[in-house]
């Protein structure tokens, strides 16, 4: 992609100030209240994104973050673009893009700039908020999701199973003898042990799944569009690389795990999903731990 101007950090002392654009304000002034409506990441972006196309004609605006991986499209890409880094106090904001066929003039970039001043603090309001709603759902020892994560993902995916009757399946993972570990080794050494295991999983399971700790010493994973024999397979060699674990904490500590498996083929509502699971998982405990075991 050929640049046609400079990449450029914008800030609100930094950007070039247009005396002479001759342009209506009160679209800058509408865009900057339409701007502060929400304090969502999506609705912001969609607004300034199609607001921007329309004040200077731009066949795709973008915005990429990379340290939240959000990334927000509206058109379609072409070869000539300004691209613009957004900071606010030194924090960076993300990045904004526009591109089109024909290159931009120098009255163009001007404007751009000036809309994006208004982003700004609109922008960090949004990415503060999705921070702390991120922390709401998160485990602070595992760094995963957490119970709350959890119910929010479980209800969706069950919904999603209603609409598309698309299977899905749920694994609950429970530490073998795990109060052993924290009376033999103590609660810091029981944290190690949760935190590696439950990175262990993570780094096992598929990119389109989910972990997250339900509680205690017990970690539930969504598994999306797999019936029960994919949902066994992938436990299964989750189960086999918590045996392989060795955790070190003053002296090796070796760890095991029984898994439980429900499956959206053999219930009726999200309540039995985690049920049905229960009961395997119990299953797997009587059977002597160290297995997995299908409900039914």
């Amino acid at each position: 992609m050929k640049n046609t101007s400079n990449a450029k950090i914008i800030g609100l002392d930094n950007y070039r100030n247009s005396t002479a654009l001759g342009e209506d304000l009160s679209n800058l002034s509408l865009l900057s209240l339409r701007l502060q409506q929400s304090i969502e990441i999506d609705p912001i972006l969609r607004t300034f994104c199609e607001e921007t196309a329309e004040l200077v004609p731009c066949d795709s605006v973008e915005y990429e973050n990379k340290v939240i991986d959000v990334n927000f499209t509206t058109g379609s890409t072409q070869k000539h673009h300004c691209k613009y880094q957004l900071v606010l106090d030194d924090e960076p904001l993300g990045e904004i893009i526009c591109t089109r066929k024909n290159p931009f003039s120098i009255r163009e970039t001007d404007l751009i700039e000036r809309l994006l001043s208004l982003l700004i603090y609109p922008l960090r309001n949004a990415l503060l908020y999705h921070d702390a709603i991120a922390q709401a759902h998160r485990d602070p020892l595992t760094k995963i999701g957490n119970r709350a994560a959890f119910d929010e993902a479980i209800n969706k995916e069950f919904s999603s199973y209603k609409r598309h009757q698309a299977d899905f399946s749920l694994m609950i993972i429970d530490i073998d003898f795990f109060k052993k570990v924290n009376d033999t080794h103590g609660h810091i050494a029981g944290d190690k042990v949760l935190t590696s295991v439950a990175k262990v999983i993570h780094d096992t399971i598929r990119r389109s799944d989910e972990v997250y700790r339900y509680g205690g010493e017990e970690f539930v994973v969504i598994l999306s569009n797999t019936k029960q024999g994919g949902a066994k397979f992938i436990a299964e060699r989750v189960r086999k690389e918590i045996q392989k674990l060795t955790t070190h904490f003053n002296q090796k500590i070796k760890v095991t795990a029984s898994i439980g498996i429900s499956s959206s083929e053999v219930v009726q509502d999200v309540t039995e999903v985690l049920d049905y699971a229960d009961k395997a998982l119990y299953q797997a405990k009587e059977k002597g731990r160290n297995c997995v075991v299908l409900k039914p």
